[in-house]
C-alpha cells in the first residue's frame, strides 16, 4: 500500500520539477534579452573609450597645428635685425663738441708756415733710456708725431699721443693743421699757426654706426675688400681736407642716415652738405676744390626716416652697402647723379673733371673687378681695365689722369699701364707683387713713377720707371722698398725701406729720402728707438701748372 501511495506523488513531483524547469527556462530566454546589457562587457569595449578616440582628437592635432610654425615667422625679424635702419630706432647723432682747448708749443717754423715740402711720421713707443736696447722694457704704449726736412734733416717734434690712434693722423695741405683721432675722446684738431688744440667731436670711432652694421664682413679676401683697395684707395670714412685748407668733410650719424658734412679749419662752424634722409659717404673733394664728389644711396631709397614720403623704413629691405656717384658743386649748391654704377668703395679724383671707381661685376666666375674713368663735364664714362685681366688693384693715376698704372690678378700677374681712354701703353711681368702688395706713387710733373710694395709685402728694392713703364732704376738694393711718394715740390722721393744685409734683413722700417730717380737715399730714422710709420708728405702745394687742369 505505501509503495503504491508513494509513486502518485513521485508522479506529482516529477510533473511538477518539469513543469517548473519549463518555466525557469522561459525566464532565462527573456532575460537573455538585457543579458547583452551585461555585454557591457563589450561596454567594456571602452577599449573604444580607452582609444580615446576622442583623445586622438585631443591628440592636439591643433597643438600639431603649431602651424604656428608660422610663428617662426620671427625668422622675419632676423631679417629685420639685418636691416638695421629700417628698424624706427634712430642710432645716436654725433656729438659736435668744440671743447677742451689747450695751448701747444709749436716753434716758430710751423707757426710761420711751411715753405717747403716736410715728411710726418710716427715713432711709436719710443725708447729714451739709455741702457742696452736688448733690454727688455715695458712699452710706454706713446706714439709721437715727428716732421722732418728733407733738404736739411731738421727734425720737429710734434706732439705725443696715445698709441691706440697710430695713424689715424690727418694733415692738412698748408702743413699748418693736424686732424687726428684719439681713444678715448673723439675727433681732434691742432692748429700749428695758432698754437691751439681742441676737440671737435666726440665719438667712439670713425665709422658711424649705421655704416658699420653695413660694412660686408667675413671678406677678407673678397670683392668688397678688393673694391675699397683697387683704385680709389681705403674704404675708410675718414675726414678729408679741402685743397685750401679751410675746411674739411667728414661722414657723420644722424639719426636713421649719415650725410656729409663740413668743418672750418678752427673747428667753430659746421654744416651740412648732403642734408638727405639716404646713406650718403665717402667725400672727395676735386683739385681745385670746386665740387664735393661722394656716394649715395639715395636713388634706390631716398629716406630711411620713419613717417618721411618715399622710407624705405619698415619695408623689410636692407640697406645695401654703397650707393651711386654723386656730385655737389659748392658755387651752385647743384647735386648730379652720376651714372648708374653702384659703388662698393669710395670714389677719387684724378683732375678737376673726371673721376676713378672700381664696380663687381658679378656676372664674372669670380667676381670680377672693372675700373671706370668719368668726366663730369662730358658726361662720359670709359672702362679701362679688360675683361681678361680679372681682379686689379694697387692703381695709381698720373697727375691730370693721363694714364694710369695698376696690377692684374691675371696669370701671368703683371703691371699694366694705360691711358686715360683704355688703351694699353706697357705691362711688365718682370716685377710681380702681392694680391694689395703694390703701391706706385707719380712725381707731379708725371714723368716718372716710382714702384715699390705696401703693408710689409716689399719684395724687392726701389724702382723708379718712365711714363712707358720702362726701369730706369733699380731694384736698388740697399733696402727692400714701401709706399714710395714724391714730395709735392717734386724735389725728393721718400719711401719706407727696411734694411737687409747679405742674406739677412733685420725687420726694421725707417724712413728714407732720395733723389727723384731714385738715387741717394738716406735713412734719416735711424737715430730713433721706435717703431717707424710713416704719414705722408705736407707742405706747399703743387707747383702751379705741374696738373693739368682737366
Amino acid at each position: 500500500m505505501q509503495e503504491r501511495s508513494r509513486w502518485p506523488w513521485m508522479i506529482l513531483m516529477v510533473v511538477l520539477g518539469v513543469a517548473l524547469s519549463g518555466c525557469t527556462l522561459a525566464i532565462s530566454e527573456t532575460a537573455e534579452v538585457p543579458s547583452p546589457t551585461p555585454t557591457p562587457s563589450v561596454t567594456s569595449t571602452p577599449t573604444a573609450s580607452a582609444t580615446p578616440t576622442t583623445s586622438p582628437t585631443a591628440t592636439l592635432t591643433p597643438s600639431i597645428t603649431p602651424t604656428p610654425t608660422l610663428t617662426p615667422t620671427p625668422t622675419i625679424t632676423p631679417t629685420a635685425t639685418n636691416t638695421p635702419q629700417p628698424t624706427p630706432t634712430p642710432f645716436a647723432t654725433t656729438a659736435y663738441r668744440n671743447d677742451q682747448w689747450a695751448s701747444v708749443e709749436v716753434p716758430e717754423t710751423l707757426r710761420r708756415g711751411l715753405d717747403a715740402s716736410w715728411f710726418a711720421f710716427l715713432s711709436v713707443n719710443e725708447r729714451t733710456d739709455l741702457t742696452n736696447l736688448l733690454t727688455p722694457v715695458a712699452p710706454p704704449q706713446e706714439e709721437t708725431l715727428y716732421l722732418i726736412n728733407p733738404a736739411t734733416r731738421e727734425l720737429i717734434e710734434i706732439l705725443d699721443l696715445p698709441v691706440s690712434t697710430d695713424t689715424r693722423i690727418w694733415w692738412a695741405p698748408d702743413g699748418q693743421k693736424v686732424l687726428f683721432f684719439r681713444e678715448p675722446g673723439g675727433l681732434y684738431l691742432l692748429n700749428l699757426r695758432l698754437a691751439m688744440m681742441l676737440r671737435v667731436f666726440e665719438m667712439p670711432g670713425l665709422t658711424p654706426p649705421a655704416l658699420t652694421v653695413l660694412e660686408p664682413s667675413g671678406l677678407a679676401d673678397g670683392p668688397a675688400d678688393l673694391l675699397s683697395a683697387a683704385a680709389t684707395g681705403s674704404g675708410e670714412h675718414v675726414p678729408v681736407w679741402a685743397p685750401d685748407s679751410s675746411q674739411f668733410a667728414i661722414t657723420l650719424q644722424d639719426r636713421y642716415d649719415t650725410d656729409i658734412y663740413v668743418v672750418s679749419s678752427d673747428g667753430s662752424t659746421l654744416r651740412n652738405l648732403s642734408s638727405n634722409g639716404a646713406f650718403d659717404m665717402w667725400p672727395a673733394w676735386s683739385p681745385d676744390g670746386r665740387r664735393l664728389a661722394f656716394v649715395s644711396g639715395r636713388a634706390e631709397c631716398p629716406t630711411w626716416v620713419p613717417d618721411e614720403p618715399g622710407t624705405c623704413a619698415g619695408t623689410g629691405a636692407a640697406p645695401r652697402p654703397g650707393g651711386n656717384l654723386f656730385v655737389l658743386d659748392l658755387q651752385t649748391e647743384r647735386v648730379t647723379q652720376i651714372g648708374q654704377a653702384w659703388l662698393s668703395g669710395p670714389p677719387a679724383w684724378v683732375s678737376n673733371l673726371q673721376i676713378t671707381y672700381v664696380t663687381h661685376d658679378t656676372s664674372v666666375p669670380g667676381g670680377a673687378l672693372q675700373m671706370w674713368l668719368t668726366n663730369i663735364q662730358s658726361g662720359t664714362t670709359r672702362r679701362i681695365s679688360a675683361d681678361s685681366e680679372g681682379l686689379v688693384f694697387g692703381a695709381a693715376w698720373a697727375p691730370g689722369g693721363v694714364r694710369v698704372l695698376y696690377q692684374t690678378a691675371a696669370e701671368p700677374r703683371s703691371l699694366v699701364l694705360r691711358d686715360a681712354n683704355g688703351g694699353l701703353i706697357a705691362t711688365n711681368d718682370q716685377y710681380t707683387f702681392s694680391r694689395f702688395g703694390l703701391a706706385a706713387g707719380w712725381s707731379p710733373g708725371g714723368d716718372l713713377v716710382a714702384i715699390a710694395g705696401q703693408n710689409g709685402l716689399c719684395p724687392y728694392g726701389l724702382l723708379v720707371a718712365r711714363n712707358d713703364l720702362r726701369v730706369v732704376t733699380g731694384p736698388l738694393a740697399n733696402a727692400r722698398a714701401c709706399s714710395p711718394s714724391y714730395s709735392p715740390d717734386g724735389r725728393w722721393l721718400a719711401f719706407a725701406g727696411i734694411q737687409q744685409r747679405v742674406g739677412y734683413s733685420d725687420g726694421r722700417l725707417d724712413l728714407y729720402i732720395a733723389q727723384p730717380n731714385g738715387f741717394g737715399a738716406t735713412n734719416v730714422t735711424g737715430q730713433l728707438r721706435g717703431e717707424i710709420r710713416l704719414l705722408g708728405w705736407v707742405g706747399p702745394s703743387v707747383p702751379a701748372g705741374a696738373q693739368s687742369a682737366n
